[in-house]
C-alpha cells in the first residue's frame, strides 16, 4: 500500500469532515449501486435507492477495504488491542512506536465520519426518520459511532445533521446515553414490523450480515447495549446496571448461528499479511497462547516453519526491518484465508460480559455465576472456531517468557494469569483478569474491543512497546508501561481547521489536554 499517496487523497477531500457530512450520497451512486442493469438513479425502486447505501454503512463496522482496514484496523484497534502488529517501518513512523504522522491520527475519525454519515443522513432524510428501514440504519450508526467515541472520546453525533460546517460535539457520557436510546428505539420499531410483518425484510439482498433476518439485529442491538452497558459501568453505575438488566432480558447473541460477521472475497489481513509482508501476530498473542497451550493457535496464526513454533512479533520496533519481520519462517501471520469474514460480534463476548458482570455484583449471581458464564465464553469460543477444548478450562500454565529470535530480547507479563478458575485461591481482582484475557483471546481480531478492556480494566497484561519514539502533540508525558500505553487518539487538524469553536469545547469535555495520555471518560477511574 502506498500511503503517501493515501494521504494526498485524504487532504484532497478532508479539509474538515463536517463539509461533506452534508453532501448528497447521490454523487457515488455509481459506486454503491447493485442494481445488475446499472441505471441512473431514476430508474431504482425505492428499496434499491435506500438499499445501495447499506453496504457501506455495514462496512463502517469493521473494515474489509484494504486501505482503510490498514489504517484503522491494523494500525491502530489490533495493534493497541494486542492482536497483531504492523511489520513496515514507513519511514520510521508508526502507532506502535507512538510517532504516527498526523494525517494517520486523523484518518479514522475523518474516515468512518464521512463514509457512514454522508450515507446515513440520506436514509434518514429520504425516510423522514421513521420506520424500520431507518430502524436498523441507526443499529449500524450506534456500532459504528461506538468505534469513534471510543477511539477520541467526546465526538459530533445529536447534532451531526444540524451543524453543516460547524457541527457541535457531545460528551462521551452524552455519546453512551444517546447511543443507547438509539437502541431501545431501534429496537421498539423492529419488534414492531416483525410482529406485523414476520417474513424476511424485502432489503435482505443488501443484508451481508444476517440477509434481512431482522430479529437477529434486535439480538446485535441487545449485545451492543450489554457491551456498552459493561464499559461504562465503573463510572455511571446504576445507569449501566439498569440497562445491563434490560439487554439480558431481551435476549443478546447467546449462541453461535447468530455471531455477526461480514463477508469478504478479499480479506484485508490475509492481503497485508501474505501478500505485502506488512502484518504479524504480535508477540503478546503467541505468548499467551502457547503458555496456555491455547488449541485456536492454529485457528488464529500461522506456525513459524523455524523452530516449529508459533512466535509473534514485539509492538513498537523502531525501523522495524520487513525482510526479516515479515517472513514466514520466523514469525507467524494471521492465519485468514483471502475468503475469510471480518466478525463484529460473537456469542462468547456475551458471556464474558456477564461474567464480568456477576463479578462486580451488577448483576445476580455472584461468583460462582461469574464461573459458569466464564467457563460458558470458554467453551462458545472453542466451538466457534471448530476446536476441541480438551482440558483448557482446568489449566494451570502462565503465559510463556518471549524471546525475540533476532535480539534475544526476553519479556514476560508481570502477574502470569492462568486460565482455571479457582487455581490458587484467585482473588476477585485475579478473577477479572481472568475474564478479561479469556474475552480478548475470544473476541479476535476485534482490537478496539480490547484496547477498550485494556484501557479500563489494565487487562490483559500487555507488553510495552520496545522502542517509545513518542511524537510531540501525540503521546504527551506518557510512560511507555503495559499498563498505559495510548488511552486515545488526539482529535484531527481538519476539525481544528474547520470546526475550531466546537473541537476546543469538545477538550475541554476531556478533562486532560488533546494528547494520547488523557483517559477518555469510562477509563478514568471513580
Amino acid at each position: 500500500m502506498k500511503l503517501n499517496n493515501q494521504r494526498t487523497i485524504h487532504k484532497a477531500i478532508m479539509l474538515f469532515f463536517a463539509a461533506l457530512l452534508i453532501t448528497s450520497c447521490t454523487d457515488n451512486f455509481e459506486d454503491l449501486n447493485l442494481h445488475p442493469s446499472n441505471p441512473s438513479e431514476n430508474d431504482l425502486t425505492n428499496s434499491e435507492r435506500i438499499g445501495s447505501l447499506f453496504p457501506t454503512l455495514i462496512s463502517t463496522m469493521h473494515y474489509a477495504q484494504e486501505n482503510r482496514n490498514q489504517m484503522v484496523e491494523q494500525m491502530v484497534g489490533n495493534q493497541y488491542g494486542g492482536y497483531m502488529v504492523t511489520t513496515n517501518s514507513w519511514q520510521g513512523t508508526n502507532f506502535g512506536t507512538f510517532n504516527p504522522a498526523k494525517d494517520w491520527v486523523d484518518y479514522p475519525f475523518n474516515t468512518i465520519m464521512v463514509d457512514f454519515n454522508s450515507n446515513y443522513l440520506f436514509v434518514k432524510e429520504v425516510t423522514q426518520s421513521t420506520g424500520y428501514i431507518y430502524a436498523w440504519a441507526n443499529i449500524l450508526r450506534v456500532a459504528t459511532m461506538l468505534r469513534v467515541t471510543d477511539m477520541y472520546g467526546p465526538i459530533p453525533y445529536s447534532k451531526i445533521s444540524e451543524g453543516g460546517l460547524t457541527t457541535g460535539y457531545d460528551n462521551v457520557q452524552d455519546v453512551y446515553h444517546n447511543l443507547i436510546a438509539d437502541l431501545d428505539n431501534s429496537i421498539a420499531s423492529l419488534a414492531s414490523y416483525l410482529a406485523e410483518k414476520p417474513t424476511q425484510s424485502p432489503l435482505a439482498e443488501y443484508d451481508v450480515v444476517f440477509n434481512g433476518d431482522f430479529g437477529k439485529w434486535i439480538r446485535f442491538a441487545n449485545s451492543l447495549k450489554l457491551r456498552m452497558a459493561v464499559r461504562i459501568a465503573q463510572v455511571d453505575t446504576e445507569y449501566a446496571k439498569a440497562v445491563m438488566q434490560q439487554a439480558i432480558d431481551a435476549g443478546p447473541i447467546e449462541v453461535n448461528t447468530d455471531n455477526a460477521f461480514i463477508p469478504t472475497q478479499d480479506n484485508p489481513y490475509y492481503k497485508s499479511s501474505h501478500s505485502w509482508g506488512d502484518l504479524a501476530v504480535s508477540a503478546v498473542l503467541s505468548a499467551y497462547m502457547n503458555g496456555f497451550e491455547d488449541p485456536r493457535r492454529e485457528v488464529y496464526m500461522t506456525l513459524a516453519t523455524y523452530g516449529e513454533k508459533y512466535r509473534g512479533v514485539r509492538m513498537g520496533i523502531e525501523n522495524i526491518y520487513k525482510p526479516w519481520y515479515s517472513a514466514t519462517a520466523y514469525f507467524s501471520k494471521p492465519a485468514f484465508a483471502s475468503d475469510s469474514p471480518l466478525l463484529v460480534y460473537c456469542a462468547a463476548e456475551t458471556a464474558f460480559l456477564k461474567a464480568e458482570a456477576a463479578l462486580r455484583g451488577w448483576i445476580p449471581g455472584g461468583d460462582e455465576q461469574a464461573r459458569s458464564f466464564y467457563e460458558e465464553g470458554i467453551t462458545l469460543s472453542m466451538e466457534q472456531h471448530g476446536v476441541t477444548a480438551g482440558d483448557f478450562i482446568q489449566s494451570t500454565t502462565p503465559p510463556e517468557v518471549y524471546k525475540d529470535i533476532a535480539t534475544n530480547i526476553s519479556i514476560s507479563v508481570n502477574t502470569p494469569v492462568t486460565v482455571s478458575w479457582n487455581d490458587a485461591g484467585a482473588s476477585e481482582n485475579t478473577k477479572l483478569e481472568k475474564i478479561i484475557t479469556q474475552k480478548w483471546l475470544a473476541n479476535y481480531p476485534l482490537g478496539f474491543e480490547s484496547w477498550c478492556d485494556h484501557r479500563r480494566t489494565g487487562f490483559p497484561q500487555f507488553f510495552p512497546a520496545q522502542d517509545n519514539l513518542s511524537s510531540s502533540g501525540f503521546i504527551g508525558d506518557v510512560t511507555n508501561s503495559s499498563s498505559r500505553m495510548v488511552r486515545r487518539l488526539p482529535f484531527p487538524q481538519s476539525q481544528y481547521q474547520g470546526n475550531n469553536t466546537n473541537v476546543q469545547e469538545a477538550v475541554q469535555m476531556l478533562g486532560g489536554d488533546d494528547v494520547a495520555n488523557t483517559d477518555i471518560w469510562w477509563a478514568q477511574k471513580p
